[in-house]
């Protein structure tokens, strides 16, 4: 009787908890629900290789969640800045505690989730031992970042979880390969029958598709076969595909997908190919209202870290052209 009864138990527990989801089935309910949702990105977090500290940038952002009332905050990555064969695991270690005390915490203690994607600073694949450090830091901090997980069996490197009936899926975009087991898992995500009720879906990557500034005008430092990987993102339903990494804010749009490219609050602002502006640190805002009749719905928008200043959009180029591709300013497209 005893053992028929801890079958049943177990039987019951794997309905409500399946073994590849950290959240129950009445928590996904809750947030299948249609409702305003603010997102506010963050990216880049970090310094030089092997900081332990943060800019005033960073440190001024997180003291303005209380402010800002996201109901999300998306990170598109190098939260720390690893990537260093001479980093040691208690160097690595020392950073990602760093970034526990001075981001995550304060987060978690607004009771704001937090989703992200890896960085090639966070956990290069390169790096056996930022992954391996990286992974581990994640999996103990897991319930802290209060997301409703639909699969995180991949944790933290590949993800899918649900905010307001919007589905995010952050992917292990910290180099220009994306394998095609993330890819194969990404088309299940995104054809579930969970995703098909969605309003909206986000892939959250590090590394962008196109080129945009002049460092990072080259392959490595972008998506390989961006035209291909823009394809897939399109052919599965993705609406915006949110990046890091180039440092430089640019809202673009390409076919049906919208292409955030999150500005830096970390190190090294730069300025976009053909721009002549001085560059600037910066975060930004989207805004998907509860009722979605078209992409111009979602509010997109840039903020100066310097004064917090919007980011005046017409400023911006209408056009960029790197070595792989042409970006249009996303008001600019019909």
């Amino acid at each position: 009787m005893k053992f028929y009864s801890s079958i049943c138990f177990l039987l019951s527990f794997y309905a409500i908890y399946p073994v590849f989801s950290q959240s129950s089935t009445r928590d996904l309910n809750q947030e299948k629900i249609n409702k305003n949702l603010k997102i506010l990105v963050l990216s880049d977090l970090n310094d030089g290789y092997g900081s332990t500290t943060y800019s005033q940038e960073v440190l001024d952002v997180v003291d303005r969640i209380a402010e800002l009332k996201p109901d999300l905050i998306l990170c598109g990555g190098d939260m720390v800045a690893g990537q260093k064969k001479t980093l040691t695991r208690v160097d690595l270690e020392a950073m990602w505690a760093g970034f526990d005390r001075v981001v995550l915490q304060p987060i978690k203690t607004a009771a704001v989730p937090f989703g992200f994607t890896m960085g090639n600073h966070d956990a290069s694949p390169g790096y056996a031992l930022d992954r391996e450090v990286s992974a581990l830091f994640w999996n103990n901090h897991k319930h802290d970042v209060n997301l409703t997980f639909i699969d995180s069996s991949h944790f933290p490197y590949y993800y899918s979880y649900l905010k307001n009936n919007v589905l995010i899926i952050s992917w292990d975009a910290s180099s220009a390969q994306i394998p095609n087991d993330i890819k194969s898992w990404m088309k299940e995500q995104l054809n579930s029958s969970l995703a098909r009720k969605t309003r909206f879906k986000i892939v959250l990557g590090h590394l962008p598709l196109y080129a945009l500034v002049e460092s990072k005008n080259k392959p490595g430092e972008v998506l390989e076969q961006a035209d291909e990987t823009l394809s897939f993102l399109k052919e599965n339903g993705v609406d915006l595909y949110l990046s890091g990494h180039q440092h430089v804010y640019y809202p673009a749009q390409k076919e049906s997908v919208i292409l955030y490219h999150s500005g830096c609050l970390g190190g090294g602002p730069r300025s976009l190919l053909g721009d002549d502006q001085v560059p600037y640190k910066a975060y930004g805002l989207i805004e998907i209202p509860k009722k979605i009749n078209k992409k111009q719905d979602v509010k997109i928008s840039g903020i100066k870290a310097v004064d917090h200043q919007e980011i005046e959009l017409y400023k911006l180029p209408v056009q960029v052209s790197g070595f792989n591709g042409t970006l249009n300013r996303i008001d600019v497209v019909k």
